[in-house]
């Protein structure tokens, strides 16, 4: 009998483990559920949200690498609006020009912040945030202010940073000639010339190409740790190398205090040389010393390089890859650069209302290859009414660049490179209001003057001295899928460059 009883008891034990596991998982399950639809929050539709992930088993498509595209089939199932759980944290994407406009502009004083509470932008930038990038509020208005002056007074718009560009297309141009023909990866090279502007602009320095200096080579660093929507989430703590970003943080920072001592010893007031020298002006005339700190000089550097360096590479690599691909476009701009340019200068941009065609292509690398198909991310500083919806304060705001320039209703044909499209009957660059790369609102890119200016010199500067061709026996470069982090880059890849 006693044996009976035992067997009767472990049969139930074995039943009601298992049972009693299905219940609390339900109930929690349950729970979240309840919790994640909280009725004073009127969320637009969006994907299904896992407990603790949310929709990242969705986002990181196994198999295959990440793209811009990968998030088009979502809009047409849940709308131009969606509501989107990275983890923990709540997100709005806007797929249209009209949803951006009503949030970046019409709302702006209210989805113009930065979400610095996310795990790693808390770790990197604090929670205020640093910079021009990264800060909101009125020290990131006055800290923008600042920025935009002193790249004018450095020679933005004028001839001073154009003559600094075009010799720098010179050197480019010098170093791609010594290949002599052979085949080659333009991606260093490219890379090296973007970021001596940057380089003349904040330190009053280019280096050769045969160089990397310590700074540049932690900050690449440190911007290819981290990249992707699980850096969005708490999650992060769990999978990122921390202690090595931080790592490479501090010894960021401790070479541009080196570079600022130096600056120090040899200022002249009446010598302004550089984006430093202009700190360190501002700190002596007593400036507000609540917003000019060292710590925001710091992350103003850094987003200048990040901003002005990846971005305008990653555009030329992609300019190349239509060049060669589309040899018909790479001869029409020839063609006009040699009608108005010619051999013996390097182009200015002076030349550019006379060079429409060209104008034109550069607008369609712009269109086709956005390197930053979602921009930098908004936030919420308070609750915002969005297309009907009730967005509440802390909210990530995220702008689908890509989709909208990759729009039939916007542009016809938008996965075929057709620089005509931006040409009217009198073959006169016409402009869409939806040509929106740069962003748009307050916070729109503040280096557009530059990289455009960037961008026009040294692709022309390309082009008048060399003809661009796939090498014997290798495919095409991909002019539509690339390496998608957080910037849109091409995939490594040869070109030959015959001196013409």
């Amino acid at each position: 009998m006693a044996n009976v009883e035992q067997s009767f008891i472990a049969f139930f034990s074995n039943l009601v483990q298992p049972t009693v596991l299905i219940f609390v998982v339900v109930l929690l399950l349950s729970l979240w559920i309840l919790s994640s639809r909280n009725p004073r929050v009127n969320w637009p539709p969006g994907p299904l949200c896992f407990p603790v992930v949310g929709c990242l088993p969705q986002m990181m498509i196994s198999g295959r690498r990440r793209q811009p595209t990968d998030l088009l089939p979502w809009y047409d199932k849940y709308g131009d609006i969606m509501h989107v759980k990275l983890g923990e944290q709540h997100m709005i994407m806007l797929g249209t020009y009209e949803l951006i406009q009503e949030a970046f502009v019409k709302n702006a004083t209210t989805v113009s912040a930065r979400p610095t509470w996310i795990y790693l932008l808390r770790y990197i930038v604090g929670r205020d945030g640093a910079g021009v990038i990264f800060k909101s509020g009125h020290e990131w208005k006055e800290l923008r202010r600042f920025t935009l002056s002193s790249l004018r007074d450095l020679g933005l718009g004028r001839k001073s940073l154009q003559e600094r560009i075009q010799d720098e297309a010179r050197y480019l141009v010098q170093n791609i000639e010594n290949e002599n023909g052979k085949t080659f990866s333009p991606k260093e090279r490219i890379g090296n010339a973007v970021s001596n502007i940057i380089s003349t602009i904040v330190f009053g320095a280019r280096y050769d190409y045969r160089e990397t200096p310590e700074m540049l080579s932690v900050l690449e660093q440190s911007l290819r740790i981290g990249q992707g929507s699980l850096t969005l989430t708490d999650l992060a703590r769990f999978f990122l190398p921390l202690e090595k970003i931080l790592a490479l943080s501090d010894k960021l920072y401790s070479l541009i205090r080196q570079e600022v001592e130096k600056h120090r010893q040899s200022f002249d007031p009446t010598d302004i040389r550089d984006f430093v020298d202009l700190f360190i002006k501002v700190i002596q005339d007593g400036h507000d010393p609540e917003v000019y700190t060292e710590w925001n000089v710091f992350r103003i550097i850094v987003d200048l390089y990040f901003a002005g360096t990846e971005t305008t590479t990653n555009t030329l690599r992609w300019s190349l890859i239509h060049m060669v691909n589309h040899p018909d476009v790479q001869k029409r701009v020839q063609r006009e650069i040699d009608q108005v340019i010619g051999q013996g200068r390097v182009a200015n941009m002076e030349d550019k209302a006379r060079m429409s065609f060209t104008e034109a292509t550069i607008l369609e690398v712009l269109r086709m290859s956005p390197v930053a198909p979602l921009g930098v991310p908004h936030a919420t500083s308070e609750t915002t009414i969005l297309a009907g919806y009730t967005i509440p304060k802390d909210t990530m705001i995220v702008a689908d660049f890509y989709r909208i320039l990759h729009d039939e209703n916007n542009f016809q044909d938008p996965y075929k490179f057709k620089p005509e499209r931006w040409l009217d009957g009198d073959a006169k660059v016409t402009k869409s209001d939806k040509m929106i790369p740069f962003s748009m609102g307050p916070r729109v890119c503040l280096g557009k003057g530059l990289a455009e200016m960037e961008l026009f010199i040294f692709l022309t500067t390309l082009l008048q001295n060399f003809t661009f061709k796939i090498p014997d026996g290798e495919k095409p470069p991909d002019g539509v899928e690339g390496s998608y982090a957080d910037t849109f880059a091409p995939h490594v890849y040869n070109v030959c460059a015959v001196r013409r």
